[in-house]
């Protein structure tokens, strides 16, 4: 495979820095299918899947990080960028230098085929590392999908990014998901469903999980919303044996898919 062109990017004004800057925003990721990523590992692991567009490594760097894009990465850009120009655009504490344009991993929830599995839904996540954090979690534990309810985080805000460690492409994931979306996906496909709630709520690890199990975890401070409860088969809630009120909701969202998996 030929080794993409690489140009020179020495200017703040360039097109492609501006449309980067851009993508920070969530109404021009959706407008353009697009976002990016930043580290050697995540523009590596996106780069085999062939989602990424262009490439940016920072110029300081380009003796070291120059090999890695030779190595039939398709792409159709590759740019070396003035060093204060990338200061710019990279947001990673301690970054490496180079940062990739990606494009997003659209899903039609009307179009995946439900086979038995664990399935998760997240209503009103807000916090992107949690969310990060989460579909990684769902990643390592073989879940089949993750429904993401109107009004939860982005999953392509940088720092959810950043928290996935390149996971996004590697499970579908639905965005913007309704509640009557919510409620035929469940019903059409006999999914079982369990919301972590304390109202009428039995101790998540004294539950038989079925094949076809799906998780519901709701917003860090309100929970789930009371629309999504009542939709919902059982509530189940973790116990906590010290003086706490509640785990932190990636935490918890580990501790219930791993249960159900142990089972299914």
């Amino acid at each position: 495979m030929e080794s993409p062109k690489i140009d020179y990017i020495q200017s703040k004004d360039n097109k492609t820095i501006k449309h980067i800057i851009s993508l920070q925003q969530r109404k021009y990721r959706q407008k353009f299918g697009e976002y990016t990523v930043e580290g050697i590992r995540a523009v590596t692991d996106i780069g085999k899947k062939d989602f990424l567009r262009s490439i940016l490594i920072r110029e300081s760097k380009r003796s070291e990080l120059e090999p890695l894009v030779q190595k039939g990465f398709t792409v159709s850009s590759v740019y070396v960028v003035q060093d204060p120009i990338f200061d710019k655009i990279e947001h990673s504490v301690n970054g490496q230098g180079i940062l990739g344009i990606a494009k997003k991993c659209v899903n039609d929830l009307h179009s995946l085929i439900v086979e038995d599995g664990l399935y998760v839904a997240l209503d009103g996540v807000q916090d992107p590392g949690n969310l990060g954090t989460i579909i990684r979690t769902a990643v390592a534990a073989g879940a089949k999908g993750i429904l993401l309810l109107k009004g939860t985080v982005d999953p392509y805000n940088e720092k959810c990014v950043r928290s996935t460690m390149s996971a996004l492409c590697n499970i579908p994931i639905f965005e913007d998901v309704t509640l009557s979306e919510f409620y035929d996906f469940i019903k059409d496909n006999t999914i079982k469903t369990y919301v972590t709630s304390l109202e009428n709520a039995k101790p998540y690890h004294t539950i038989s999980y079925p094949k076809r199990t799906m998780i519901i975890l709701g917003n860090e401070g309100n929970g789930v919303s009371r629309e999504i409860i009542e939709m919902c088969d059982q509530a189940i809630t973790i116990p906590m044996y010290g003086d706490i009120e509640s785990l932190n909701v990636s935490i918890a969202a580990a501790l219930c898919m791993y249960k159900v998996r142990e089972q299914i």
